[in-house]
């Protein structure tokens, strides 16, 4: 009786045994279709992402792919719920500002892969708050980004304020991280990236990290395009007195999700902006946009969108025009 326990046992060892290895090739197998896949999909009878999401009946919530490769210039606010996400496109390279929450990592890198984008020449993070930083990690692991971009932060204690984990990852990933400052400028396609201010040095107080957002201006042609992340009046007010008029763009993205301390007169009326991009949560904990802000946009004429509305909005700029297009039906963006 006692060698038949033993023989037993051991069935069940060599049974989890294979488990183990099955699950492990399983494992391997999938990253295995998942590089092919992001290096030649869509040659070689090889399924681009979009097709592969199609065939499996995943929902559809990003840029178009095709949109974008027919597109020279495009703008996406990514819908991240309750976070900031945009992806800029000119001339079939990609800069991705901010990544969202932790909980829309994964939709993220979906949304991305749709798109047919598996590379970005720069990954953008404004200031270390969870809602713009949460899905940096995930997109280090999925696609090939080749320079981060960060404010200088400095603290209080010393402590990296950035997410656990990113400085390894990157460094994993082959990914240079330049800590990017005021008048440095990036080239991407034919249009190019100005930092305009942000960093630590912006903070009034320690808990005020979203004046030390990074302010970017977005520039291809005659299309410009303005991101100050989630800065307030304050810094609002810094860059009205050092840029004034040269601060105009035809599409603006709302200072924090459309917040009541954003997106002041003082700023606007020197933007002038033909639209304005409001990146919130369907019916979050904060009221995003704020009414009073909302009313502020209209007054200077700019067409109002939303992603608690509408999804993904990716805006395109042909021959002088600024087109937007929607991943959800338009309720109403301007209410």
């Amino acid at each position: 009786m006692a060698n038949m326990k033993k023989r037993k046992k051991r069935r069940r060892k060599v049974k989890t045994g294979w488990r183990r290895t099955i699950s492990i090739v399983a494992v391997l197998l999938l990253a295995a279709a998942a590089f092919v896949i992001d290096r030649h999909g869509g040659r070689y009878g090889i399924p681009t992402w979009n097709e592969v999401y199609t065939v499996l009946g995943v929902p559809a919530d990003g840029p178009d792919s095709q949109l974008l490769a027919d597109t020279q210039t495009t703008v996406s606010v990514l819908d991240v719920g309750q976070g900031d996400s945009v992806l800029i496109g000119q001339d079939g390279q990609y800069c991705l500002i901010d990544t969202g929450t932790s909980d829309s990592q994964d939709g993220l890198v979906r949304s991305l892969r749709q798109a047919g984008v598996t590379e970005l020449q720069y990954l953008v993070l404004t200031h270390p708050h969870a809602d713009h930083t949460g899905g940096a990690l995930a997109v280090l692991e999925n696609l090939q980004v080749d320079e981060l971009l960060l404010p200088v932060w400095e603290t209080e204690d010393g402590d990296d304020p950035w997410p656990k984990g990113l400085q390894e990852q990157a460094a994993i990933a082959g990914t240079a991280v330049t800590q990017t400052v005021e008048g440095n400028q990036y080239t991407l396609g034919d249009g190019t990236l100005y930092v305009l201010q942000g960093g630590s040095a912006w903070m009034t107080d320690a808990d005020d990290a979203n004046n030390g957002s990074l302010c970017l201006l977005f520039e291809a042609g005659n299309f410009r395009y303005l991101s100050t992340g989630d800065a307030e009046e304050e810094s609002e007010q810094a860059l009205v007195e050092r840029y004034g008029n040269a601060l105009y763009a035809n599409l603006y993205k709302a200072g924090h999700h459309g917040s009541s301390t954003s997106s002041g007169e003082a700023l606007l009326s020197v933007v002038r902006p033909q639209a304005v991009a409001i990146s919130c949560g369907v019916d979050n904990e904060y009221g995003h946009p704020n009414a009073a802000a909302l009313r502020r946009m209209e007054e200077v004429g700019a067409e109002i969108y939303r992603t608690d509305l509408m999804g993904t909005i990716t805006f395109t700029y042909e021959e002088g025009t600024l087109t937007a297009v929607t991943s959800r039906e338009v309720l109403d963006a301007a209410a």
